[in-house]
């Protein structure tokens, strides 16, 4: 019953702490501003509608219970800033990918539309690569951490070992599940 009654309280003190931090954090219209500066983002799921669950080895190399931290952090642009682009790298494969950001009524910093022309799927697909067309949502949680959606869109696959999937759609679609702290 003691460690019922310590688990209720430390929920408490979480709830009025993250209150508090909304608080601080928040501008005058009530919303929070993320600060502008490198993120260390992390794929925290993949839902793949492209290959039935064979892709998501591409987004999350080691399992899709293991969160991924992407290779290199990425500048996230306050809202001051936007419109903006610029390149980011986020691993390999996804190298020097063209970004433009925008900003939402409600704080939200959206990507749109960013085109890799020639990612491989991996060793399994041989010699195969695609286009990925880029969509993101992300949402400040705090000044210093953002919560995101990416959607990712393949299409044009291509090779000539004849070892490219067929997918059911063209375009067929990747759903990420990300986070971002500031570092």
């Amino acid at each position: 019953m003691g460690a019922t009654i310590r688990s209720e309280k430390l929920k408490a003190f979480w709830a009025i702490l993250g209150t508090a931090l909304l608080m601080a954090c928040a501008d005058e219209s009530g919303g929070i501003e993320h600060q502008s500066g490198d993120y260390q983002f992390y794929t925290l799921a993949a839902d793949d509608g492209c290959l039935d669950g064979a892709l998501e080895a591409l987004f999350m190399p080691e399992g899709p219970d293991a969160e991924h931290a992407f290779e290199y952090p990425i500048y996230v642009a306050g809202l001051d800033e936007l419109p903006a682009t610029y390149d980011i790298d986020l691993r390999e494969p996804f190298m020097e990918m063209t970004v433009t950001l925008t900003a939402a009524e409600d704080g939200t910093v959206r990507l749109r539309g960013s085109v890799m022309d020639e990612i491989s799927l991996g060793a399994a697909y041989g010699d195969c690569v695609t286009t990925m067309t880029v969509d993101a949502d992300f949402t400040p949680i705090t000044a210093s951490q953002l919560e995101g959606r990416a959607w990712i869109d393949i299409s044009d696959a291509r090779g000539d070992e004849g070892l490219c999937p067929v997918f059911d759609a063209n375009p067929c679609e990747v759903t990420l599940t990300l986070v971002g702290d500031r570092e």
